[in-house]
């Protein structure tokens, strides 16, 4: 008898005290988090939060970040982001800028990551987080196709020392923002550092190769408009020059073609480079690899 009232009075205790519940829902929770049953978490952490919130009960931090993570798991982005939008009201909670990050750039939001970055920027200490920031501005700006962005983002990164996806992206925007001389030199220190680096390879390449068919098919032009011995020897003079852009351009094709022999772009520009050069039986060979 004594034990039926004693479950009574815990119940009627309960009944009266809703707070008794939420160190069970918690655990709940928690359970079913850690199992990775985000579904299960999600609507037992909003019950939690729900009930404490109604009763003056203070949500930790913890609890809160969980439900973010498990709000990111199952498609519940906006909720997410308004959670994180209050955990990162207090300063000490920064650190979380990262996974925000992360999951902003999962769900392709560039603008609203770019936003983020830009309004905690002052907040930012520590060098981890410096380095993801400029990291991601250089990207998100490279994906709005704001050159002069990319370039102000890579070039306030202080001592961070960037991914070389990232450093090509800003040898890239210097390009675009008729800083060839600095792209062609960052590249080479690009290179010199990663000389494996296929990407910034193909880059320099190229630059190199357009740079010195530009100038032969303006150099020929100028020519023939007015055929004289005169304006002969000039042109030869002046192809001396775009044969050094040309040949620059074929011994780098030639090193990626060792790197990647079956990418037919490389054979098609080497054998368009030898024949510039007048390195015609080169030329052929190239012809014959193409498909």
């Amino acid at each position: 008898m004594k034990k039926v009232l004693f479950i009574l009075s815990i119940a009627i205790l309960a009944a009266c005290n809703p707070t008794a519940k939420l160190p069970t829902i918690l655990s709940d929770a928690d359970a079913a988090f850690n199992q990775a049953d985000y579904t299960k978490a999600y609507t037992l952490y909003a019950e939690y939060i729900q009930l404490a919130t109604s009763n003056n009960v203070e949500v930790s931090k913890d609890l809160l970040i969980k439900q973010a993570q498990s709000c990111a798991q199952i498609d519940k982005a906006d909720e997410a982001t308004a959670i994180y939008d209050q955990l990162l009201k207090d300063d000490a909670n920064i650190g979380l800028l990262a996974e925000y990050s992360q999951l902003l750039q999962r769900e392709g939001r560039t603008d609203q990551e770019l936003a983020l970055w830009q309004s905690y920027a002052d907040k930012i200490t520590t060098p981890e987080l410096l380095k993801l920031k400029a990291e991601r501005q250089v990207f998100l700006n490279a994906a709005n196709e704001n050159s002069e962005a990319v370039v102000a983002a890579y070039e306030s990164k202080g001592e961070a020392v960037l991914s070389k996806e990232a450093q090509l992206t800003y040898i890239k925007a210097l390009e675009a923002t008729g800083n060839a001389g600095r792209a062609v030199k960052t590249c080479n220190e690009l290179i010199k550092e990663q000389p494996d680096y296929e990407a910034a390879l193909e880059w320099k390449a190229k630059y190199y190769y357009n740079k010195a068919e530009d100038r032969y098919k303006y150099e020929m032009a100028k020519y023939n408009k007015n055929k004289n011995a005169t304006t002969y020897a000039y042109l030869r003079r002046d192809l001396k020059k775009v044969s050094a852009d040309f040949r620059i351009a074929r011994d780098t094709f030639i090193r990626l073609r060792q790197m990647n022999p079956q990418d037919q772009s490389y054979i098609r520009y080497l054998k368009n480079t030898y024949l510039r050069l007048e390195q015609k039986d080169d030329a052929a060979r190239m012809d014959k690899l193409l498909k």
